[in-house]
Formats: C-alpha cells, sequence, structure tokens
C-alpha cells in the first residue's frame, strides 16, 4: 500500500519575511497544459520534510469506451477540462481480474500493494512525479515507467515513486494502458487490429514528449523504463517506426523481448472468437458485426470470461485497416538482425532465478536421476513444440531430438544425488532459456552502437520479512530486483527494513537514474564500484550481489546464451519440419541426432 501523507495544500511556512518564495512555489504547483487545460499538482511528503510534487490523472487520449473499446487510442484532440484539474489520487486502473495475478507473484505483491484498486474501461491516464524546488538548468531526465503483470494486470497505482525521485531528483511518469481483451483482442482483420495496450503506450510517450517541459522535464532526455511484460514493450517501441524518436535510452529488465514466444500471430485467436460469439449471442461475422456487438457487452464481464487467455502482441502487418499502420510487421528478431531498430543507450539484465515460483515440480522436486532430468526438462520445453492442428495429419515430429540436445548441454558432468546441486541445474535452465538468453541477446544488438551496460540480480534481501514467503533455497525470483530498483525498503516501517537493504537499494536506485541522466550508470557516482560497458568483444555483465563484481567464466556460464540463441534454434527448426512417412522419420531421426551432437559438442568445445 502507498505510505506516505498526500495533501492538496502548500505548507504555509513563514509567508511574512519570505513571500515571494511562496509565491513562486504556488505558481509551480499550477501547470497550463495546451489544448487541454490547467492542472494543480499535489505535495506528497513523507515525514512532512520529504516532499515532492504529483499531478494525477492527465488523460492522454479520449476515454477508449463505446465506439472507441477495440480501437486505436484517439488523441486528436485530447480530453479538456474547464477549471483546474486538481485530482489527488490515482484516478481507476484498466480492466483487469485479481484472479489473473500469478500465486507465484504474491510473496512481491505483498510487499508493495494491496490488490484494492479500482477499475474502470476509462483508464488512460498518466502520473506526473516531479523533485520539490528549482529544475537543473537542463530540465529534469524523465523515465517512463511501463509495469509488468503479463498483459493482463496491473496499475500504476502500485508504485510508490517518492522515493526514487525525492532523492534521485528525476521526474517520474506512470502510464495506465488497456490490457487483456482490452488492449490485445482482433478479429483478425481490420474492424479490429489488436495491440492497442501497445498503442496507448505510444500515445502517452508522445504526450510526454510533447508537454514534459511544462513540468520541468527535458524532453531531449527521456528514458523508457520496463519490467517483464514492460520490458517487452520498450523493447516493441525499439522497432516501431512512430515510437522512434520519443525517447532516447531504454531501461528492460527481466524481459524476453526477442523471444519469439512474446508475440503471436492473430490466428491463434480463431476458436476465442468462436467462443465470443456464442456466449454473447453476435454473428460471428461479418467481423464489424462481431465488434459492435462485443462493444456492448459489459467490459467486466468480458475480461473475467477471456482471464485464461494468453494474451500478449500481435503480428499485425496483415490486418492494418489503412488508417492506422501496423504496430508490429514482423517478429523482433527479424528486425533486429536486419539492423532496424532504434539505436538507443541501453541498461538490461536479469534476476538469478527468474520465474523459478512458477514450477512447483522444481520446489518439490526429491529425485537427482537422470530420468527425472529428462521428464522435468521435457516439460519445461514443451511449449517450444508447435501444435498440429490437424489431427488426421501423418506429420511427425522429431521430439526426441530437442530433448536431446537440451539433456546433453544441462545434465552433470556426473551423476549427483545433491538436491541442491540438481536444483541449481533446474534453476539454471529457466532463468537462461526463458529471460538470460534473449536479454543478453539485445545487448549484444545494442552495443554495436551504443553504451549498453549489463548486469544480473543476485543480490537476497537481508529483512527477514521479505524472504518469509520465499523457499529457504530460492535467492532473487522475478521481481525482486524491483525492491530496490524503486526503493521500496523506504516506503515504510512495515516490514522493518535491514539497513543493509537500504544501503543496496540506495546503490540500484543512483546506478539507475543516472543511467537515465547520462547514459551511463556509474558517472558521478560515489559508489566505488567499477560497471564496464557491454560490447561483443568483451560482454562483461555486472553480478549485483555482495561484491558488485563483474562476470567472469567462474561466475557466469556464457556458453548457456550460446546454446540458446545459436544452437538450440536450429535444432528446433530441423526437429520441427514435417515428416510426412514414420519410416523417413526415423532415418532423419537418427541423422539428425548425430548432426546434433556433433554441432553441439564442436560448439562447446569451440566456446571452451
Amino acid at each position: 500500500m502507498l505510505n506516505f501523507v498526500q495533501s492538496s495544500h502548500v505548507y504555509p511556512m513563514i509567508c511574512i519575511t519570505i513571500t515571494c518564495y511562496c509565491f513562486a512555489k504556488e505558481i509551480k504547483m499550477q501547470v497550463d497544459i495546451p489544448n487541454q487545460g490547467k492542472i494543480r499538482g499535489v505535495e506528497v511528503s513523507k515525514l512532512r520534510i520529504q516532499k515532492i510534487i504529483a499531478y494525477y490523472g492527465i488523460p492522454y487520449a479520449q476515454p477508449p469506451v463505446n465506439n472507441l473499446r477495440f480501437a486505436p487510442p484517439v488523441t486528436d484532440p485530447l480530453p479538456s477540462w474547464e477549471g483546474i484539474k486538481n485530482d489527488t489520487d490515482y484516478l481507476p486502473s484498466c480492466l483487469q481480474t485479481e484472479e489473473d495475478y500469478k500465486e507465484s507473484e504474491k510473496p512481491f505483491l505483498q510487499l508493495i500493494s494491496k490488490l484494492n484498486f479500482t477499475l474502470a474501461e476509462d483508464c488512460l491516464y498518466l502520473n506526473i512525479f516531479v523533485p520539490y524546488g528549482d529544475e537543473p538548468k537542463q530540465g529534469y531526465a524523465t523515465i517512463i515507467w511501463f509495469h509488468p503483470g503479463n498483459f493482463t494486470t496491473g496499475t500504476p497505482s502500485m508504485w510508490n515513486p517518492h522515493t526514487l525521485v525525492y532523492r534521485q531528483r528525476i521526474i517520474m511518469v506512470t502510464v495506465s494502458w488497456r490490457l487483456n481483451i482490452m488492449g490485445f483482442f482482433t478479429t483478425m482483420d481490420g474492424e479490429a487490429t489488436g495491440n492497442y495496450g501497445l498503442m496507448d503506450q505510444q500515445a502517452a510517450m508522445q504526450w510526454v514528449k510533447r508537454n514534459i517541459k511544462l513540468f520541468g522535464g527535458n524532453p531531449d532526455n527521456i528514458c523508457l523504463m520496463g519490467y517483464g511484460t514492460g520490458a517487452i514493450s520498450a523493447g516493441l517501441h525499439l522497432i516501431n517506426p512512430q515510437s522512434r524518436g520519443l525517447f532516447n535510452k531504454v531501461i528492460a529488465m527481466s524481459g524476453d523481448f526477442l523471444s519469439p514466444l512474446s508475440v503471436k500471430k492473430a490466428e491463434e485467436d480463431k476458436d476465442l472468437l468462436d467462443r465470443l460469439a456464442s456466449s454473447f449471442g453476435c454473428n460471428r461475422k461479418p467481423s464489424s458485426e462481431l465488434i459492435q456487438c462485443l462493444r456492448h457487452v459489459d467490459g467486466e464481464i468480458l475480461v473475467q470470461q477471456t482471464s485464461n487467455i494468453n494474451w500478449r502482441p500481435l503480428l499485425d502487418a496483415k490486418l492494418s485497416n489503412g488508417s492506422t499502420p501496423a504496430f508490429l510487421t514482423d517478429l523482433p528478431m527479424t528486425s533486429f538482425e536486419a539492423g532496424d531498430y532504434d539505436k538507443v543507450p541501453l541498461l538490461t539484465g536479469y534476476t538469478r532465478m527468474e520465474h523459478i515460483l512458477e514450477f512447483d515440480s522444481i520446489k518439490n522436486v526429491n529425485s537427482t536421476s537422470s530420468e527425472t532430468l529428462q521428464s522435468l526438462l521435457q516439460d519445461l520445453i514443451s511449449s517450444d513444440i508447435p501444435a498440429i492442428n490437424n489431427s488426421e495429419s501423418t506429420c511427425d515430429y522429431n521430439y526426441d531430438n530437442i530433448i536431446d540436445a537440451v539433456m546433453f548441454f544441462y545434465s552433470p558432468a556426473r551423476p549427483t544425488k545433491d538436491i541442491e546441486s540438481f536444483r541449481d541445474l533446474l534453476i539454471n535452465f529457466v532463468t537462461e532459456r526463458n529471460v538470460a538468453a534473449s536479454v543478453f541477446l539485445l545487448a549484444s544488438f545494442l552495443s554495436r552502437d551504443q553504451p549498453t551496460f549489463m548486469y544480473r540480480f543476485d543480490m537476497k534481501p537481508s529483512t527477514a520479512a521479505a524472504v518469509a514467503h520465499l523457499p529457504e533455497w530460492v535467492t532473487v525470483p522475478h521481481l525482486f530486483d524491483l525492491l530496490y530498483v524503486w526503493g521500496v525498503p523506504y516506503w515504510s516501517t512495515s516490514p522493518d527494513w535491514d539497513i543493509r537493504d537500504k544501503r543496496i537499494s540506495d546503490t540500484i536506485m543512483s546506478f539507475w537514474t543516472h543511467f537515465a541522466k547520462s547514459s551511463n550508470p556509474t558517472e558521478n557516482s560515489i559508489y566505488p564500484v567499477i560497471w564496464e560497458k557491454f560490447t561483443e568483444d568483451n560482454p562483461g555483465i555486472l553480478i549485483i550481489d555482495g561484491n558488485f563484481n563483474m562476470s567472469n567464466s567462474k561466475n557466469l556460464n556464457y556458453k548457456s546464451f550460446e546454446f540458446w540463441n545459436k544452437y538450440y534454434p536450429k535444432v528446433k527448426a530441423v526437429a520441427t519440419q514435417c515428416c510426412e512417412s514414420k519410416d523417413h522419420a526415423v532415418v532423419f531421426q537418427s541423422n539428425l541426432f548425430l548432426s546434433t551432437f556433433l554441432v553441439i559438442l564442436f560448439s562447446i568445445i569451440n566456446l571452451g
């Protein structure tokens, strides 16, 4: 829960002798936004003296309701108002369900928030948090935050910006954007093209670029910062032509942006369209009638009934209706391989145990046999095997070759009976496959042209209450590094945070905001940490633990990046080619296994 005092007025101070000073502060609290109206900030303070100014609920697009549901955000004209807008708290968040929050996320969420925020379909608002006092001559560096949440959940109201803004003197902008069916529904044609949540983000970025100077910000020093699906979003803005020029650098944390699984094809939702038409008594075709019918369905019911869908960005090149350009024309990897992306400074990284809490099979492992390892790995890579939609097809995939390649790379050199060592193999597999390899590849691309810095977060909180709901063997799962990035140890006294966590948080906040200001996380830093740039020739990664040392062969397995980024895609591509004949498949399988074995063996020897 947000834990700081809010007030809608300026404290009177001693205005008899410093009237001019108080008058200047009074003027600064109010901003006149062209073509929209006047807005008054609210003083947000902790301990009464640690003050920032918050501007809540600024509309950056028309409400996406009625005929604007399942449509790109409308920004011309922007919403306007009479008088002075003076909201003193967050406006409603975009529609979502509490059931969509994963159990694996609960240990983190209970440290920062309670899921008791209000929801509405009218939700396209941003919030601006500004340091108290006179801004620097060039204006404040500005960070635009895209929250995590699997494109189905999340809200700006979870994130308390006070500590970052007050202690680091940057402007923070938090954005509410459409989620789930409201943000990513498509009719597979031009009637509803999808990707509205990403278009919302883009509209917010355009608003910030145009207006942040009014709030003391520098429009030429804007940093996108995202985590998880927020990081994937930031990555997609790197390749979208209309987003380029709206930001100057990117902080992308724990996002598998370059994985082909991060996006989907529109036709994957075909069955959903049939189901929605049947459930709500709509005509399935033409799609214009379907979309009009669904626009009259209660939004909360729509979201509830589609909460089991894996919503994510769509490849929409063939869906454009001409009035709105496609947002994502091809796989992100294709754009990067072609050099077609915005070349800006990058700070990126991942945690030591990404997504490990999602796998009960790993948490409860009680055998170290080779058969157990193979069974677990086979389950974990099952999503990599494309489905055969036609039950009568004679197509035969070479599933065994994929698991053979993975087993060859991850099996221990010698059999082990130690559960902890065995679990470490599985932890490395999950983290490297799901996030680390993609992050490493993104850093490799951006580092060719711009300063790039990469990290691995190994710092487990010292505060007992912060890790009370984690298994003892878990260090830093997904999300837990955000405790330090957002200065959570300073948010409240509950739990009673260990002083070590506060000091580490000071360091991390300093690094992240220094990057936002200057593209160098340790420039002018008071902390004696050497963070080398990541380059293709010297891909150094800062290991954030008690020592803050750069990576080496003892604390990081670089071979895993090569395996997942270069060799595994080739193995999967060949193994999932359709073999129409079972006899042919047997021969092909044998030859493929031999070639796969030799490729991997050669790669390991070569990398070693």
